[in-house]
């Protein structure tokens, strides 16, 4: 009951990494929108711990040893995550999404709002919410990386160094 044998706890290993990774990439397929404020990582410890724990606890199967070897395991995972894109700008890109850049001084940025499966009325019940009536007095609004939308008002979008990660080199005078 407590332990089985070495070689299930080196299947436990293993199976935490290639899920871990796998859970990874298809957030990042399925976008930010999925996200729900939570980042990717976030998420996927969220539902992983939870997972595992209840499979420790509900499977006669698997025993706590197991258990134990996959909660370490995805910390242990989660860490040298963390570790790597904090020390790697390449690593960080590859894992995290970036912010995008919606509407900028009231017009729409169609391709944007496309890939990103936003639609007009999203970026407009974020602008109502944010206080603001007109859609010509906004001078941004960008998708965050945990899928929140960001109202910027007051003066044309190259002016806010906020949003030097979002424009352009030629949209910025910054």
């Amino acid at each position: 009951m407590f332990f089985d044998s070495w070689a299930q706890v080196f299947r436990v290993l293993a199976m935490v990494g290639a899920s871990y990774a796998l859970i990874i990439v298809i957030l990042r397929v399925a976008g930010k929108r999925s996200l729900s404020k939570l980042n990717a990582f976030d998420f996927v410890v969220t539902i992983a711990l939870g997972s595992i724990l209840a499979s420790t606890i509900l499977l006669k199967d698997i025993s706590l040893s197991e258990g134990v070897a996959a909660l370490l395991g995805l910390a242990a995972l989660q860490m040298m995550v963390t570790w790597f894109s904090n020390r790697s700008h390449r690593f960080a890109k590859a894992l995290r999404s970036e912010p995008r850049l919606l509407l900028s001084d009231g017009k729409f940025h169609d391709e944007a709002l496309r890939n990103e499966r936003i639609t007009q009325g999203e970026v407009e019940a974020a602008i109502r919410k944010h206080g603001e009536g007109k859609i010509a007095n906004v001078s941004a609004v960008v998708l965050e990386s945990d899928g929140s939308l960001s109202v910027i008002c007051q003066g044309p979008s190259r002016d806010f160094t906020a949003l030097r990660s979002v424009l352009g080199p030629e949209e910025t005078s910054l």
